[in-house]
């Protein structure tokens, strides 16, 4: 019978971590969601004038192509 003792002290420690993790999220993200938070890794680091063409890796622009692919 010594188990539940030892449950429920572990049960409120986890129930206290996450109140207090809960309110330090509030209070850190008030101005964000969830959803632009986990849109943040596809975001360009420097935004693109509409109508400049895309650069590729190197950091060059990448060339237009007029050619028609074979089919």
């Amino acid at each position: 019978m010594s188990v539940i003792p030892i449950t429920v002290f572990f049960s409120l420690i986890l129930v206290g971590l996450f109140v207090v993790l809960f309110v330090r999220e509030q209070r850190h993200q008030h101005f964000s969601s969830a959803e632009r938070t986990s849109l943040l890794p596809l975001a360009e680091e420097t935004p693109r004038v509409s109508g400049e063409p895309c650069s590729t890796a190197s950091g060059q622009p990448a060339p237009i192509s007029t050619a028609q692919s074979p089919r």
